[in-house]
């Protein structure tokens, strides 16, 4: 049998959540679950990943929404390597898995 390492993570359970509408990463809804089905009414409306997950912890997104959403990180944190506090676009009715990297920073694998 071949070793088997555990790399991430998925804790919190599921919830629901409606996207922040102020299109800012200030405004934007802080999510609270591992895996969150997500509703947005205008293209980018925002969620926030959650603060403090460790390294490899992962967090799921579901945009079920005719329009795009922006997925912040916390306050200095980056997603991808991006600008500190930015956002990454998550197309509409498409999903994502974000695996915090720590210290608020996030990689993202995105749905095509």
């Amino acid at each position: 049998m071949p070793n088997v390492t555990n790399f991430s993570r998925a804790v919190g359970g599921y919830a629901a959540a409606t996207a922040g509408t102020t299109q800012t990463q200030a405004g934007a809804t802080v999510l609270t679950a591992a895996v969150n089905l997500v509703t947005t009414g205008n293209a980018s409306d925002g969620v926030m990943l959650p603060a403090g997950r460790g390294v490899g912890d992962v967090v799921y997104i579901v945009n079920q929404s005719a329009a795009a959403l922006n997925v912040y990180p916390q306050t200095g944190g980056a997603i991808n390597g991006g600008s500190a506090n930015a956002a990454k676009a998550l197309a509409a009715n498409m999903s994502g898995a974000y695996v915090s990297l720590g210290s608020e920073n996030w990689g993202a694998v995105l749905s095509a």
